[in-house]
């Protein structure tokens, strides 16, 4: 028995458009034991982990899945994500090989469909990533230390498809130089920890200005939360979840009181940004001892 812990995530952080994610110390936690016959063989991590097999033309132990933390689902936070990243360490672990870090980003990223969730939730920090010639190029940015993050979470849910399918099939050059420069000046803002620029810059005319329109409160929860003290808000992924860049120490109390009087039903979770990534740990009996197995990536 093993278990697999992995990061939520945040991707395109505005302007960041299916290049960029952010590890999040919000986690969810996979535990993988023989398969008793109980059970679905469907769940995304169990699928995951059998598309892994296949690519590593080995086979394995049917396994079972239960999960002891969970990412919010049909959020914007990368749950799917992060099941895909647990089932395909699962694999490897279980193969016994030693499998570059390149493979199983590329082979997360295949499965998923793009790898900007996948790559923050296995490596942790701060991630830029892309496709080139069939593999995952990725890079790690700095982020300063004066810097800290939030989350609104809404009950609602935002199904990924329907993000998706508003986008417009080509944009603007300008709008494509715009947000390019936004994007430069974010990255930069991140680095120095530049409150004053972290104001002025995560604008995006690529997705939100086609996904604003299918969150209720959005737009109004923005400019609240910026009247309340967030340096920056977007959306987290696909939405409906929206991510704030906040100063370290701040912990939105006007936010947070404001939300309290308002009928809509959103919550703050003030969080910070994952520097570890996936780990998995083998488990001994009884199930309160732990002992870590070495497989953290890379392995």
């Amino acid at each position: 028995m093993f278990e697999v812990r992995v990061p939520a995530t945040s991707a395109n952080l505005g302007p960041g458009f299916d290049t960029l994610g952010m590890a999040l110390n919000l986690y969810g936690c996979f535990v993988f034991e023989e398969n008793d016959g109980s059970q679905n063989a469907e769940h995304l991590a169990l699928t995951a982990y059998a598309d892994m097999l296949d690519r590593l033309g080995t086979s394995g132990p049917s396994l079972a899945v239960r999960s002891e933390e969970t990412i919010p689902i049909g959020k914007g936070l990368g749950s799917s994500a992060a099941c895909i990243v647990a089932g395909v360490l699962a694999a490897c672990h279980v193969s016994g090989r030693m499998i570059g870090m390149d493979e199983i980003l590329s082979s997360a990223a295949k499965i998923e469909g793009h790898p900007d969730n996948v790559a923050p939730a296995l490596l942790g920090g701060l991630v830029a990533s892309g496709w080139q010639d069939g593999r995952i190029v990725t890079g790690r940015l700095p982020v300063a230390d004066a810097l800290s993050f939030a989350l609104l979470i809404p009950s609602h849910e935002l199904p990924t498809k329907t993000a998706r399918q508003v986008l417009p099939e080509s944009v603007p050059f300008s709008d494509a130089v715009y947000n390019l420069s936004q994007l430069a000046c974010s990255l930069s803002a991140l680095a120095d920890g530049d409150a004053a620029l972290v104001r002025q810059v995560f604008k995006d005319r690529l997705h939100q200005p086609y996904r604003f329109p299918l969150i209720e409160d959005a737009r109004h929860l923005t400019a609240l939360a910026r009247e309340q003290g967030a340096l920056a808000v977007m959306l987290s992924g696909a939405g409906p979840a929206l991510f704030l860049i906040r100063r370290r120490g701040d912990r939105l109390d006007g936010l947070k009181n404001a939300l309290s009087g308002s009928s809509n039903r959103w919550s703050l979770h003030l969080c910070d940004m994952d520097t570890n990534g996936a780990v998995l740990t083998e488990r001994l009996q009884p199930e309160s001892k732990k002992k870590a197995s070495g497989l953290q990536p890379p392995f």
